[in-house]
């Protein structure tokens, strides 16, 4: 018996996305197309049965993407630091391309793909990952037999996905996760979850490139 569901939203293109710079947990606002994202998403979500309250990461292009789509008189606002991006140290606020220049030792270690390391300052993926499943299943758990909306970011949907999927932490992410993509996920009587449908661009009027930029 389903106890109830979670569509996860990734925030809309952001500045930094389309520099390539490593986001983390820093922020930078959404882009006009990453508010038009948002609100050609808007629809889709106001046209289903969720619940009153949406939820989202506390950080500012999550915040901003939920309240572009939220339901006017039926959605309240609620922040789940839980649903943050990874924090990545030293690599926050740079662009992709510096980082090995920059960081040479700690690029190669974070790209060796431990799950156990840490970017001095940030968070490994194995931490991310029990913080994000931690704040999803404390999210569903409020609200059983609804449909829960929820804006998280990349790097967090990725882990989540992965955990759904039965894949290692650090397995290569073999899927993408676009601005204001969604997913869909269920939940059983015993708490497993199960993935319905992933990275949905539908609601976009072409259909962008593959975006895997953290953040």
């Amino acid at each position: 018996m389903s106890t109830g569901q979670i569509l996860l939203v990734r925030h809309g293109q952001t500045e930094f996305n389309t520099r390539g710079i490593y986001q983390g947990q820093m922020d930078s606002p959404l882009t006009p197309e990453g508010i038009a994202q948002a609100r050609s998403l808007a629809p889709r979500i106001r046209a289903m049965d969720t619940c009153a309250t949406l939820y989202s990461s506390d950080l500012g292009r999550a915040r901003h993407t939920a309240q572009l789509i939220a339901a006017p008189h039926h959605h309240v606002l609620a922040e789940d630091a839980g649903l943050r991006e990874r924090s990545f140290g030293i690599f926050q606020g740079l662009v992709k391309a510096d980082i090995h220049r920059l960081h040479p030792e700690q690029w190669a270690q974070h790209r060796a793909g431990d799950p156990d390391y840490v970017v001095p300052g940030g968070e490994s993926q194995r931490h991310l990952l029990e913080r994000v499943v931690a704040a999803i299943d404390r999210i569903a758990s409020r609200h059983a037999g609804e449909l829960v909306v929820a804006v998280t970011h990349g790097g967090a949907l990725g882990v989540f996905v992965k955990h759904v999927l039965g894949l290692p932490v650090e397995a290569r992410r073999r899927f993408d996760m676009g601005n204001t993509s969604i997913s869909l996920f269920c939940q059983d009587g015993a708490g497993e979850w199960m993935a319905r449908f992933l990275g949905d661009l539908a609601h976009l009027p072409g259909l962008p490139a593959p975006n895997q930029t953290e953040g």
